[in-house]
C-alpha cells in the first residue's frame, strides 16, 4: 500500500464543499484532497502536513477551467499591441505607428479592434497601415478573430490570398483571412511563442485557472505551437493543458490530433465565421447587410464523415459554429453520422459545439438527443448583447435567440464556460457574473450553476474519464484556488428562483458576491494550486506557514 506523503493543510477557510457545507479546512496529499472538516479537526491533521496555509477566512474552491483558449495569441495581446480601447481609425493608426517605432523591422501582431463601437465606422485603408508602419508586416485581428487589417508586406508573403473569398482593400475575412492569419501566426519565432505562452500561463494562474482547453489548428496556430504549450503542462509550471486540433479527418486531422495527444479533432474546426465580421452563416440576410448571409466552410456530408472517423478513432469531434445556418449544417451532419455509427456510439463521445450562439428550439432538441456539449462564452452577451448591442444591429429580432445557455441547462444539456481569449478577457468570475445577468432574463442562471459550468462542466466536456474532477470533495484532484472576497451570498438572478435557497438554514453553499446587473465585483485570486502543487501566490497573501 502506497504511503501518503506530508501535504498541505488549508485552515480558516470558507470551503466550497456542497457535501460538507460548513467546512473550514482541507488536507491535500499526493495531489488529491484526503480530508475536509472544521477547525477542531484541522488540529488533529496538522502532523500530516509539511505546509499549513491560514486562509484568513477567504474562499477556497475548485480551480476554474477555461474550456476554449488561444494561449499564444492571448500572450501576444497581453504583451503587445492591444487595440481593444481604440474608438476610431485615427486612434488605431496612431497607436499602430507608435508601436511600429518601438519594433521597427519586426512583424507587428495586434488584436482587438471593433468598429461596431466606433462613432465613425470607417476602417483604415491598407495604404494608411503601410504608411503608419513604414512597410512592416502587419496583422491586426478584429475582436472576434474572424477578420483582420493587414499590410501590403504581409500580402506579398501570401499572394494567393488576393484571389480568395473575403479579400478587400480594407479588412480581410473568410478564406483570405484564414490564409493570412495562418501565415502570420505560423511564422512567429520560437522566442516569440515562448514569451507569449509564458505570459499567458502566468496570467491564467493569477486568475485561478487550473486547466485550459487549447483550440489549436492549421489556420489558428501550428503543430509546433501546440506541442510547446503541451510541453509546458508536462513541466508542471502552469495550468493543465488539453489540446484540441481543428482539422477535418479528410485533411489528416485525426492523425495530427493523435500525434499531438489531443483530446479531439475539433475545437476551432470552422463551420462558419463570426457575427461581428458578418461571416457567421445565417439562414437569412444580415439585418445591416442585405444580401449577405455569411460563409459556410464545410457541408453536412463533410461533417458526417469527420464525426464517423472520430468515433472510429475513439476521440472527440467538435466544431466552431455560430450562425443558425451553421448550426443546421453541423446538426444535419451529426444526424447523418448517427445513422451510420448509431446514436449511442455518437452520444458517448460528448462531441462539442464551440460557441453555439444562434440556436432554435429544434436545434436544442437535437443537441440534447445527440448528447452534445455546448462550450459557450458568457462575456459575448455582456459585450454585444442588449437592445443597442452589436448582435441587435447585425441580426435584428434574431438577437433574442443568442447565447441560450439557460435554456440548454434547463433541458439537461452539458454547458461549459470559457473566455475564447483573446476574444474576451481571461476573467472567470466576470463570465459567471455575465451568465447570471444575461440581457435576456429567460437565459439567466444562478451563480452556483454558472460556477459549476466554469469548473466541473469543463472537466465533463473532456469525456467520462474526468467526471469526478472539478469538485472540492475527498478523493478529488487538488486543483484549487483561494479567493479574497469582501462579501458572500447565495446569489440568484431574479425572483424566479426559490427564496429558500438564500436562507442560511438551507445549508446552500455561498459564493463571493459579484454585484448586481450593472456592477461587477471581482474577487482577487490569492493562490492557485494544480495537482497539489502551488503554482501561483499573490504577493499580498501571507498565510503560508
Amino acid at each position: 500500500m502506497k504511503s501518503l506523503k506530508l501535504g498541505t493543510l488549508f485552515t480558516n477557510a470558507q470551503v466550497y464543499c456542497p457535501s460538507i457545507p460548513f467546512a473550514s479546512a482541507a488536507l491535500v496529499q499526493n495531489g488529491h484532497i484526503t480530508w475536509i472538516g472544521d477547525s477542531s479537526g484541522a488540529t488533529v491533521h496538522t502532523e500530516l502536513a509539511d505546509s499549513v496555509i491560514n486562509c484568513g477566512g477567504n474562499f477556497l474552491a475548485p480551480a476554474f477551467v477555461d474550456a476554449h483558449v488561444h494561449a499564444t495569441s492571448t500572450g501576444l495581446l497581453l504583451d503587445g499591441l492591444n487595440l481593444t480601447e481604440v474608438s476610431n481609425r485615427h486612434e488605431l493608426l496612431d497607436l499602430l505607428s507608435k508601436y511600429a517605432k518601438l519594433h521597427r523591422g519586426g512583424t507587428i501582431i495586434g488584436h482587438g479592434w471593433d468598429q461596431s463601437n466606433w462613432n465613425d465606422q470607417q476602417l483604415p485603408s491598407r495604404r494608411e497601415i503601410d504608411q503608419a508602419t513604414w512597410g512592416s508586416v502587419v496583422y491586426l485581428s478584429r475582436i472576434d478573430v474572424h477578420s483582420a487589417l493587414v499590410s501590403s508586406a504581409l500580402l506579398a508573403q501570401v499572394p494567393q490570398s488576393r484571389e480568395q473569398e473575403g479579400f478587400t482593400e480594407f479588412a480581410v475575412s473568410a478564406q483570405a483571412h484564414g490564409s493570412l492569419r495562418a501565415h502570420a501566426l505560423g511564422h512567429l519565432s520560437e522566442s516569440q511563442r515562448d514569451r507569449s505562452q509564458t505570459t499567458f500561463i502566468q496570467h491564467a494562474l493569477s486568475r485561478g485557472i487550473g486547466s485550459i482547453h487549447e483550440m489549436a489548428g492549421p489556420s489558428i496556430s501550428s503543430e509546433s505551437d501546440a506541442r510547446m504549450l503541451a510541453h509546458r503542462s508536462n513541466l508542471n509550471i502552469g495550468p493543465r493543458v488539453f489540446v484540441y486540433w481543428g482539422e477535418l479527418s479528410s485533411d489528416g486531422g485525426i492523425e495530427t490530433a493523435m500525434e499531438l495527444e489531443a483530446v479531439g479533432a475539433g475545437g476551432d474546426l470552422f463551420i462558419d465565421g463570426a457575427i461581428g465580421s458578418r461571416s457567421a452563416a445565417l439562414l437569412s440576410d444580415y439585418t445591416d447587410a442585405p444580401g449577405v448571409q455569411g460563409v459556410l466552410y464545410v457541408d453536412p456530408v463533410q461533417v458526417a464523415s469527420h464525426v464517423q472517423d472520430c468515433v472510429a478513432a475513439g476521440i472527440q469531434a467538435g466544431f466552431h459554429v455560430i450562425g443558425d445556418r451553421g448550426m443546421q449544417t453541423v446538426l444535419d451532419g451529426m444526424t447523418l453520422a448517427a445513422e451510420t455509427v448509431g446514436i449511442q456510439a455518437l452520444a458517448r463521445g460528448r462531441h462539442r459545439l464551440e460557441h453555439a450562439e444562434l440556436i432554435s428550439e429544434d436545434h436544442m432538441m437535437l443537441i440534447k438527443r445527440l448528447n452534445l456539449t455546448a462550450s459557450m462564452q458568457p462575456l459575448f452577451d455582456a459585450l454585444w448583447g442588449g437592445a443597442h448591442g452589436m448582435y441587435a444591429s447585425r441580426l435584428g429580432e434574431r438577437a433574442s435567440s443568442m447565447n441560450r445557455w439557460g435554456s440548454l441547462l434547463d433541458q439537461g444539456s452539458t454547458v461549459c464556460f470559457s473566455s475564447d481569449c483573446p476574444v474576451t478577457e481571461v476573467n472567470p468570475w466576470a463570465s459567471v457574473h455575465a451568465s447570471m445577468f444575461h440581457h435576456d432574463i429567460r437565459e439567466r442562471i444562478t451563480a452556483r450553476a454558472a460556477f459549476s459550468a466554469h469548473t466541473r462542466a469543463g472537466w465533463r466536456a473532456l469525456g467520462p474519464a474526468f467526471d469526478n474532477h472539478g469538485t472540492l470533495e475527498v478523493g478529488a484532484v487538488a486543483d484549487l484556488a483561494l479567493w479574497k472576497a469582501d462579501q458572500f451570498d447565495v446569489q440568484v438572478p431574479d425572483t424566479r428562483i426559490a427564496q429558500w435557497s438564500t436562507d442560511p438554514r438551507s445549508a446552500t453553499m455561498p459564493l463571493p458576491y459579484l454585484g448586481d446587473a450593472d456592477n461587477f465585483i471581482g474577487p482577487e485570486c490569492l493562490l492557485t494550486m494544480v495537482g497539489g502543487d502551488i503554482r501561483f501566490i499573490n504577493e499580498i497573501f501571507d498565510g503560508i506557514q
